[in-house]
C-alpha cells in the first residue's frame, strides 16, 4: 500500500521514560537493551514500529532509545533533575523540531518531572498523556497506551 498515493501519513508516536535502577551489566549497548525495569520489559513487548523513545536518565539526561551507553549506577535526585533541565529542554526542542508526533506519552515520577519544568511550554503544543500515579498504575496506563496506538498501527 502506498501511502502518499493515498495522502496519508503514518502516525508517529513519542514515548518517555525514566532510567530504571534494575540495568543489564553490559558496555556499549543501546540503551533499550541496558535498561531492565518493568517499564523497559512491557516495551519491549510491545513496542509499535513507529514508537519513538526517549530516556531521562540520571547519568546521560535525555538520550534517544537507541543511542550507546554502558551499565552504571547513579540515583535520579531533585538536585540532579533541576542540574538537567536546561540540557532537556535544549534536547527536546530540537527533537520536536525535526519530528512531528501525533501523541507523545511521559511516563515519570515526581523527581524526573522536574527535569521537564522548562519543556512544558514546548509540550503544551502537543497531544500529551501525562502518565500519573505510583509506579503499578503508570505501568498500567503504559500497557494500555501501547496496546491502543499498535490497534492504530495495525489498523492503517
Amino acid at each position: 500500500m502506498n501511502e502518499k498515493k493515498e495522502g496519508k501519513r503514518k502516525k508517529k508516536y513519542l514515548l518517555i521514560l525514566p532510567c530504571s535502577k534494575r540495568k543489564k551489566r553490559i558496555s556499549n549497548a543501546y540503551a533499550i537493551d541496558v535498561y531492565d525495569g518493568p517499564f523497559y520489559r512491557v516495551v519491549r513487548k510491545n513496542r509499535p514500529e513507529n514508537l519513538d523513545i526517549l530516556i531521562l536518565s540520571a547519568k546521560y539526561g535525555l538520550i534517544r532509545y537507541n543511542e550507546r551507553i554502558s551499565y552504571y549506577d547513579q540515583i535520579m535526585t531533585v538536585r540532579r533533575s533541576e542540574e538537567l533541565v536546561n540540557a532537556v529542554y535544549i534536547k527536546l526542542k530540537g527533537i520536536l523540531k525535526i519530528n512531528h508526533y501525533d501523541h507523545i506519552f511521559i511516563n515519570l515520577g515526581k523527581t524526573y518531572l522536574l527535569a521537564l519544568e522548562k519543556s512544558k511550554n514546548i509540550l503544551s503544543g502537543y497531544n500529551v498523556y501525562w502518565a500519573n500515579g505510583h509506579i503499578g498504575e503508570r505501568l498500567h496506563q503504559l500497557k494500555n497506551w501501547l496496546k491502543s496506538i499498535g490497534a492504530e498501527v495495525e489498523g492503517n
